[in-house]
């Protein structure tokens, strides 16, 4: 396994940075410390521009592709 370049690591870590943000803003909106943050009946935890950057982070690191509901 190839390790991460400087700038996968830096995604790596503004990643884990924004799903920090949002598991914080779902606790003190009074979310179960016992489930996931999720998306949950419209409620984000995210700004739009957060969760754009989000989406895109992820497919970029990952491949990965998400529903934007």
């Amino acid at each position: 396994m190839r390790q991460p370049t400087a700038l996968e690591q830096q995604q790596y870590q503004r990643l884990g940075e924004l799903l920090d943000l949002a598991r914080q803003r779902y606790l003190e909106s009074g979310g179960d410390p016992r489930h996931s943050v999720g998306d949950l009946k419209g409620q984000n935890h995210l700004s739009d521009e957060e969760r754009q950057e989000l989406f895109r982070l992820g497919r970029q690191a990952f491949g990965a592709y998400f529903k934007d509901s």
